[in-house]
């Protein structure tokens, strides 16, 4: 059994590292993404206008809001290239659990795409001119919520797998699920705000997180073998 898990685990360390090293190979998504975060940092404020509680109250949303929005285009792009050149088939049909490639497939998104995001975010936040005493809580929340966006974010490209409009479609099917992801994480920043306890929403955000990941590898690896069977 423990050979079993052993292998298993070296399964998973080689897709991430796979994956990792494809996707650095080509920076330009991780680029766009942290370029399109810097320019809602730095528009939103000159919509509201010069009233600084205006921006107080909506600063630690506009970053979340931001995270999601920014890396909504490349969540399309996760899946799509590994089901066009055949690799995806060629995993499906073969002794390895197609689940553990799903799973790393998630993590090395979250490593590489939303670590940098992490990151930059205390650097979003003195931008917006968060309170310091709410930076250390805003990394602690959007380290647990994004991984749970990018496991949500790989289902939704496996449910368009070969769909035409699929860039169209996933922003409809899964920002519904990543409103709960949203609430919890704003709400950490928001108890600190009114001088109490974050740990309720922090704990909820990563109960949800656990939840997807031990569901969403089980949902997506399905997916895209109704995707291969087509």
């Amino acid at each position: 059994m423990n050979s079993v898990y052993s292998s298993w685990s070296n399964i998973f360390i080689a897709h991430v590292k796979r994956d990792i090293l494809t996707n650095s190979r080509s920076l330009i998504d991780m680029i766009s993404i942290v370029g399109f975060m810097i320019l809602i940092i730095i528009l939103f404020p000159l919509g509201l206008g010069p009233i600084q509680e205006k921006l107080n109250i909506v600063s630690n949303a506009v970053i979340w809001v931001g995270l999601i929005l920014a890396i909504m285009p490349s969540l399309e792009k996760l899946l799509q290239k590994d089901f066009e050149n055949g690799w995806l088939d060629q995993i499906a049909t073969s002794p390895i659990p197609l689940e553990i490639v799903m799973l790393s497939k998630g993590i090395s998104y979250w490593l590489f795409i939303l670590i940098p995001l992490i990151i930059t975010s205390p650097i979003f936040a003195i931008l917006l001119d968060m309170d310091l005493k709410n930076i250390p809580w805003l990394v602690i929340s959007i380290s647990a919520g994004s991984l749970a966006i990018s496991l949500i974010g790989l289902s939704g490209s496996a449910l368009i797998l070969g769909a035409r409009r699929g860039n169209i479609l996933l922003p409809i099917l899964i920002i519904p699920l990543m409103t709960p992801i949203l609430i919890f994480g704003v709400g950490v920043n928001e108890a600190i705000n009114i001088n109490e306890s974050p740990y309720g929403n922090l704990f909820l955000l990563l109960a949800l997180t656990l939840v997807y990941l031990v569901i969403s590898p089980f949902i997506s690896a399905l997916l895209v073998r109704i995707a291969i069977g087509r």
